[in-house]
């Protein structure tokens, strides 16, 4: 087992309060000139018991270290999936893909190595690092400078970090005093701190192992040729928002910071406070941290981590994407209505790492049996009635159950083989993943962006798609009907876990053990309903 809970690292000793277990204590001799762990920013920037710093009105815990603990970003190297993935494709390409890979998932280890001009690690090194274990920690994001954010040269994990152990926040007047005592950090006004291009350093991500650049992750990109980019020329301030508007939510005011001893009211309230919740789409992944949170060593507890993939399913339901029926016709025993889907994210839907996809589930009742069903699923996860799902067309008309409409983006190898194989991926086969409201064919990054295999169809636009349907209902069936449509999401397809199996080393053994062992059920993104008569 690689994992470890950390006890020592960069001259940082810790010890766990007794009256709050998530509330370090630290012994803040501070030597390290870059990075310092998460629990060295927690001494201050966690609620605690009697304080008022960090609460909201119900008296719940929306501190920077507290939110944050059962994120993603947390728990980046701890992830099953991704150290599974990671194994698998060493053992293909080689470990000098792990350079790539570790730059965003245990970047105080990786940033850390290069500044002081040491090769970058591979995963035998990171996991003999504490500061691995912190995975997106605090010290990472809030010392990026802002130099080259949004450009090519701060992509895939290459953020400029300032060396004046500034730490840079969206607000003015700061007292520096506190921070400099326990740390030796400057808190420092930097608005960068709040653009899409800090996220954009990890979240845009290309790869070239065959002499190919290849976009294997553009949520950035795919954001930037959106109506909701807020720096694009005569962007509409009531449309635009930024990943941080999205993904971190937005508190009443709030003192961010507490003093150690408790005297909470000499800090002052902020206006615009944001939760480091992070919140993204991968629930899946959430629940199996709670399940082996023992085996994985995750240092959130299980309250924390059902919050988080309860947040994350609201996030998912509410404010993803929406979807409509519209009137339906009967005639000579043939169904017809069209769907339509509307994307509300600032991107593609789904976006980010290429194994996540996105179905139309359609089913048709009659005295409330199902007497037909496209993009049905069983158990696995797996859609019924497709043989090869990494090459399911781009379908505009729904009218047997083998036409089921995916939304996703199949990559390719060299010999035009559709593959899982991050280390393999040349070139995009399909992509219909759908597109954000104000895409533009002939806008920014197209040539990386562009959806792929649509085949001219008008009903696939920015902002959504339209799919038409004519269902033939069954012999005999007759009487009134009522038509439900649901989209659905799955972040890890059964066919990425299949390659897996494939794979005799340990972290991908014990991720698919993990993987058989969960419940498989997709995410509902939305539904609609529609009686005929």
């Amino acid at each position: 087992m690689f994992l470890r809970t950390p006890s020592f690292v960069a001259g940082v000793t810790i010890a766990i309060c007794s009256l709050q277990p998530s509330q370090p204590v630290v012994d803040h001799d501070v030597r390290d000139p870059h990075f310092t762990m998460s629990v060295a920013c927690a001494v201050c920037h966690i609620a605690a018991p009697g304080a008022t710093a960090m609460t909201d009105k119900d008296g719940k815990d929306v501190s920077p270290y507290y939110t944050w603990q059962a994120t993603m970003m947390a728990n980046a190297f701890r992830d099953p999936y991704f150290r599974a993935q990671l194994q698998k494709e060493s053992a293909s390409a080689g470990d000098q893909v792990q350079e790539l890979c570790l730059r965003c998932h245990v970047p105080m280890t990786h940033h850390d190595a290069v500044l002081n001009g040491k090769a970058p690690p591979r995963l035998a090194q990171a996991v003999d690092d504490m500061a691995a274990d912190d995975g997106v920690s605090c010290t990472v994001c809030h010392m990026i400078s802002a130099e080259g954010l949004g450009t090519e040269g701060t992509f895939s994990g290459r953020p400029k970090f300032n060396d004046e152990r500034k730490i840079f926040g969206p607000f003015a007047d700061v007292e520096t005093r506190p921070m400099r005592g326990q740390v030796n950090y400057t808190p420092t006004q930097g608005l960068h701190i709040r653009k899409a291009g800090l996220c954009a350093t990890c979240h845009t991500l290309f790869t070239n192992h065959h002499g190919t650049d290849f976009p294997e992750q553009t949520p950035y990109l795919e954001w930037r040729n959106s109506e909701f980019n807020n720096e694009r020329e005569g962007a509409d301030p009531k449309k635009t928002r930024t990943c941080q508007q999205c993904h971190m939510p937005e508190q009443q005011k709030v003192r961010i910071a507490r003093t150690p001893m408790g005297f909470d009211y000499r800090i002052p309230e902020r206006e615009g406070y944001r939760s480091h919740a992070f919140i993204g789409g991968n629930a899946f992944m959430l629940d199996m941290l709670r399940e082996h949170r023992d085996d994985l060593y995750v240092e959130a507890g299980n309250d924390q981590l059902r919050a988080m993939a309860k947040a994350t399913r609201e996030q998912l339901a509410e404010r993803t994407a929406r979807l409509s029926i519209s009137e339906p016709s009967k005639k000579d025993g043939v169904l017809e209505f069209e769907l339509s889907v509307e994307n509300l994210t600032g991107h593609k839907f789904p976006t980010g790492y290429p194994a996540r996809r996105a179905w139309l589930k359609v089913e048709v009742l009659v005295g409330g049996k199902v007497v037909f069903a496209s993009g049905a699923f069983d158990q696995q996860g797996r859609l019924v009635g497709i043989e090869d799902v990494m090459r399911v067309p781009h379908v505009r008309t729904i009218e047997k159950q083998t036409d089921v409409v995916i939304y996703e983006m199949i990559a390719h190898e060299p010999g035009g083989q559709p593959t899982t194989y991050l280390t393999k991926m040349v070139g995009r086969s399909k992509d219909t993943r759908l597109l954000p409201r104000g895409f533009d064919m002939l806008g920014p990054h197209i040539k990386d962006i562009a959806p792929i295999g649509i085949d001219g169809d008008d009903n696939f636009v920015a902002g959504g798609d339209r799919v038409a349907c004519r269902i033939k209902l069954p012999d005999g069936v007759d009487g009134d009907c009522e038509v439900v449509a649901t989209l659905h999401y799955q972040s890890v397809p059964p066919v990425w876990v299949d390659a897996l199996r494939e794979v005799e080393a340990e972290e991908a053994v014990r991720f698919v053990s993990y993987y058989d062992a969960a419940t498989k059920t997709p995410e509902v993104v939305a539904t609609a309903r529609q009686s005929v008569k």
